[in-house]
């Protein structure tokens, strides 16, 4: 990754040697006699022998970057059982990111790599499941799911039974029931009832893995920002629950890691770039924009690669690298492994890139402009950072 690094400045990229997300899972796996993932393990001992205790614990909490947790919680219990900094992968967005977790496979072989993403003809948002285009698309939720989730579940692998407590509004949707494979799917009400479940669970003298996870706020730094008061009043409640949990941990031999997706940096209302606004560099597209507003996947046109990306540097270079999408293919930046059938084809042949606080997006004429006040999915050190966060009795 040094190669982008100097390419892009000021940028950050996964350490997938062991100091990544992927990594992590490797390890995790590893201590709970799961499958060999085939990647690097996790280059901290933070998780060594973690095997050895009667419960482990996986906390996901969306959103919460390194840079986050500094800022917003610097007393907090998570901080102060802050273990390392490591990566996220690429791109540091849920739909990667999460499904990483769950399938211990990086995006590049799992195949999840943005918001929205091109399958077929069509461009799918892959974890609620519909279809931004084109209009009035017929295909139905689960034989979208049928198609798009193929990596195996690692949960259900582990030597030890696994459940997984998720929000109720997400516990039985396809993403959800596919990546919990055999593990058990525990609905929760709210932040306070996940840990309160959690807890419970923990009384249990058999051995288990219990995954819990939590978005609530991930969707409050999107629609508040990253520094808001409302995310840090959120964020001392989950570590009142982490608090809480601990205790319950300690009387249990139950050892409790927590970490994150992703971070997150601000979206300034005026820094929005609108493409489909240059009719010129629009009309080369074959189809509307994927991936992200911070990643925006290209997909072209025949023949019109080489021009678009050298209009885009001339006229958007003030706000995004642009690149072809081989260069990110080549550098391995979604991550070692074997690649997904489809994974070129879902960058496209050109990556917009935003620099620090831009945004890319286009409009479709049933949609109305996007507009968050929080992103992630560049690669920004506050997009990529994530804590590594560990408590053994």
């Amino acid at each position: 990754m040094s190669d982008l690094a100097a390419s892009f400045p000021g940028s950050a990229w996964p350490d997938y040697q062991g100091g990544s997300l992927l990594n992590l899972m490797q390890t995790l796996s590893r201590e709970l006699g799961g499958p060999d993932l085939g990647h690097a393990p996790l280059r901290v001992d933070a998780l060594d022998g973690i095997g050895r205790h009667r419960h482990v614990c996986l906390l996901l909490i969306d959103g919460l970057g390194d840079a986050q947790l500094r800022r917003l919680g610097p007393d907090s219990q998570l901080r102060a059982r802050q273990r390392a900094r490591i990566d996220s992968v690429f791109p540091p967005t849920t739909a990667a990111a999460v499904t990483t977790v769950l399938t211990g496979c990086a995006p590049a072989e799992h195949g999840l790599i943005g918001w929205h993403q091109l399958h077929g003809e069509e461009i799918i948002a892959p974890l609620p499941l519909y279809v931004r285009h084109p209009a009035g698309s017929a295909s139905a939720p689960q034989a979208l799911a049928d198609a798009l989730y193929r990596a195996p579940p690692l949960f259900d692998r582990l030597a030890r039974p696994a459940a997984c407590l998720l929000p109720d509004f997400i516990a039985d949707s396809p993403c959800s029931r596919f990546h919990a494979g055999g593990s058990a799917r525990l609905p929760y009400r709210g932040p306070a009832d996940g840990f309160a479940q959690l807890a419970a669970r923990l009384r249990s003298p058999r051995p288990a893995f219990h995954y819990l996870y939590l978005p609530q706020l991930d969707t409050a730094m999107h629609e508040h920002g990253p520094a808001a008061p409302q995310a840090e009043i959120l964020l001392a409640e989950l570590d009142a629950g982490f608090e809480r949990l601990l205790a319950e941990a300690a009387q249990r031999d139950a050892a409790v890691v927590a970490i994150a997706d992703h971070g997150f940096v601000d979206a300034p209302a005026g820094q929005w770039l609108d493409l489909d606004a240059d009719a010129e560099l629009y009309g080369m597209l074959a189809r509307p924009l994927s991936g992200e507003t911070r990643l925006a996947y290209c997909h072209l046109r025949p023949g019109s690669a080489a021009r678009f990306i050298e209009l885009a540097r001339r006229r958007l270079g003030h706000a995004c690298w642009a690149v072809p999408s081989q260069v990110l293919l080549d550098a391995q930046a979604f991550g070692p492994g074997p690649r997904h059938p489809d994974l070129a084809r879902r960058c496209g042949e050109a990556v917009l890139i935003a620099k620090p606080g831009w945004n890319i997006r286009d409009t479709l004429a049933w949609e109305k402009p996007l507009r968050l006040v929080g992103v992630h999915a560049g690669v920004h050190p506050d997009e990529m950072a994530i804590p590594l966060i560990a408590f053994r009795p």
